[in-house]
């Protein structure tokens, strides 16, 4: 072979090694954090200020330390899918490393996750999903037919197998609780068939909101003996609507909120029992999944560890994190979150 040969052939060589270099690397976001050194990770909900994120925030905030990371908890004052992009596109321009969000609308937020990702960026999701294509993993909170047996119920047993009820949610196109609702109707159908859901209001995530909402469905359907509110403010909202019209004992309200929001509803026995999961744990397991999968140490279909909360497989990059957790009059006062 020529020595003209040679020296294209490992010309050719150390351009390949380079782009190799470079690929591992990356171009922004991630390049600037080794594997196991120090991050930068930021958790957006979708609105601050919500009882449930914060719980998340807690969470994150509890293991952040110990996983090198440098936590930042921001996001919008209200739940705007817009003012989540907003955010993205910040945390983009200071080159984070992992963003992960729980979504107000999963295709709107999609194309400033794409964004961050072909910088690098590591995208997680929690709680309610974004478009896959926007996300490196998913945190599902619970098995969703779970979650809409444990939803129904705890309105169904106190109200009746023939009871008029309604749902009262947060908006018309919120992933997780467009899920939630549909698991509902499908467990409704196939072991509550009498049980007829009269209309279906939002309240926004807003807790005032969510009282009006609660008070016109109880105004203008006066025969329904129960409400799902798969939202936090939905159902502290619905149950002190229940209260101001003289309604307790008549109607009855589940949903899905912290235990602080709720447990004088569910010391009174307005809500008879209310499904959600640890949020304290579940931030705190967002948090290893985004270390984890900043460090390359975690595949779509893989199993690992994280921590005392102990081991989790992803399939196609979901992550379930736990059952439903039921609070109940005998143990809401176990949770102090």
């Amino acid at each position: 072979m020529s020595r003209t040969s040679n020296r294209t052939r490992w010309a050719a060589l150390a351009a390949a090694t380079a782009a190799t270099m470079l690929l591992a690397t990356g171009c922004g976001g991630s390049a600037g954090a080794k594997s196991g050194g120090q991050i930068k990770v930021a958790m957006v909900p979708k609105l601050i200020g919500l009882s449930v994120f914060k719980a998340n925030q807690q969470g994150a905030q509890a293991v952040a330390d110990k996983l090198k990371i440098n936590f930042n908890y921001t996001g919008p004052v209200d739940a705007s899918a817009q003012g989540q992009v907003q955010v993205f596109n910040s945390l983009t321009a200071q080159h984070y490393d992992v963003i992960t969000t729980t979504a107000n609308n999963p295709s709107v937020l999609a194309p400033a996750l794409q964004q961050a990702r072909k910088q690098g960026i590591k995208v997680i999701s929690y709680d309610s999903d974004v478009l896959p294509s926007a996300r490196d993993f998913f945190v599902q909170n619970t098995d969703l037919p779970a979650m809409g047996k444990a939803l129904v119920d705890c309105v169904a047993k106190p109200a009746g197998p023939k009871a008029q009820i309604a749902i009262l949610s947060s908006e018309p196109d919120a992933t997780i609780q467009v899920q939630w609702i549909k698991a509902v109707n499908d467990y409704l159908k196939s072991n509550y068939p009498n049980i007829q859901v009269v209309t279906t209001q939002y309240g926004h995530s807003s807790p005032s909101q969510s009282l009006t909402a609660a008070q016109s469905i109880l105004q203008a359907y006066p025969n329904i003996k129960g409400i799902i509110a798969p939202d936090g403010a939905a159902e502290a909202g619905a149950a002190e609507a229940v209260n101001k019209l003289g309604k307790a004992g008549k109607v009855f309200v589940t949903g899905t909120s912290d235990p602080a929001s709720i447990r004088q509803y569910v010391k009174s026995g307005v809500i008879p029992c209310s499904p959600l999961w640890d949020e304290t744990k579940e931030g705190q397991l967002v948090m290893y999944v985004a270390r984890l999968a900043h460090d390359g140490k975690i595949g779509p279909n893989s199993t690992f560890t994280a921590g005392d909360l102990g081991t989790f497989t992803a399939k196609n990059g979901v992550i379930t994190f736990s059952k439903p957790l039921v609070f109940t009059k005998a143990n809401i006062d176990n949770y102090q979150w």
